[in-house]
Order: structure tokens, then C-alpha cells, then sequence
């Protein structure tokens, strides 16, 4: 198999980042919950990288989207002290809530087009429900 090449990892990267956003969004909507919390839950999603190509929630890559979430009001962050050590934890915010109900009203007219469906069926390998 011919291995990625640097125009490949890019890709891969653009698609990883393009869903950050939205997933630290979601994630913090579910929990009041810290950047390295953050950070492990998106390896649960990003749980796909080989000897080429590192797509790892890293530091350097979730607390500036945190910091421009939190700037533009999406997001809060709080300190507290946990074992003696100052923890920031982000909840979402009203105008966080606004913002990720429209990515979900978007995701349910993703899953009611045919269209997406046969792409998602043919980039997945598997059957999509087409009930509503």
C-alpha cells in the first residue's frame, strides 16, 4: 500500500480540525469539564493515526480553541482548585447552547438527505438507517 504523502496528511489534518470545534462544543455541553478532560475525549474520536500522520488532541492545539470559544462567549471558563492545583473547567454558555443546537438541527437535515446517506453508507462500509 503506498504510504501518505505530505498533501495526503494535510487532508487528514483539515478533517480532524474541521470537527474539533464542533466536538469540544458538544463535549463541554455534556459536562463542566477541563481542557485535558477535553483532550482525552477527543482521542476517543481521533483514535485513528498511524506512523505518518499524528491526529492527537494535543495542548498547543485545544486551549486556543478554547481561549477564541470562550472569547466569543460560547464557552466559560472557571477556576477551581482541585488536589491543590488550579484547574480551569469550561461549561457552555447560552449563546454556546444557540450556537450547537444549529449544528444540530444541521446534522439532522445531513441524516434526512439521501445524498449524505449514501455517502456516509459508502465512506463508513456500512448501512445507514433511513428511517426517520
Amino acid at each position: 500500500m503506498k504510504e501518505l504523502n505530505e498533501s495526503h496528511i494535510k487532508i487528514l489534518k483539515h478533517f480532524s480540525n474541521g470537527l474539533t470545534h464542533n466536538l469540544i462544543l458538544w463535549i463541554i455541553s455534556k459536562e463542566s469539564i477541563h481542557g485535558y478532560g477535553i483532550m482525552k475525549r477527543l482521542d476517543e474520536f481521533f483514535d485513528f493515526s498511524n506512523e505518518n500522520c499524528e491526529l492527537k488532541a494535543t495542548s498547543s492545539k485545544v486551549y486556543p480553541i478554547l481561549r477564541k470559544m470562550e472569547d466569543k462567549g460560547l464557552i466559560r471558563g472557571e477556576w477551581q482548585i482541585v488536589n491543590n492545583k488550579r484547574v480551569k473547567f469550561y461549561s457552555i454558555t447560552e449563546d454556546g447552547e444557540i450556537v450547537l443546537n444549529h449544528i444540530k438541527n444541521n446534522m439532522k437535515r445531513v441524516l434526512e438527505n439521501p445524498s449524505w446517506l449514501d455517502y456516509l453508507e459508502d465512506m463508513t462500509g456500512r448501512e445507514i438507517s433511513r428511517e426517520n
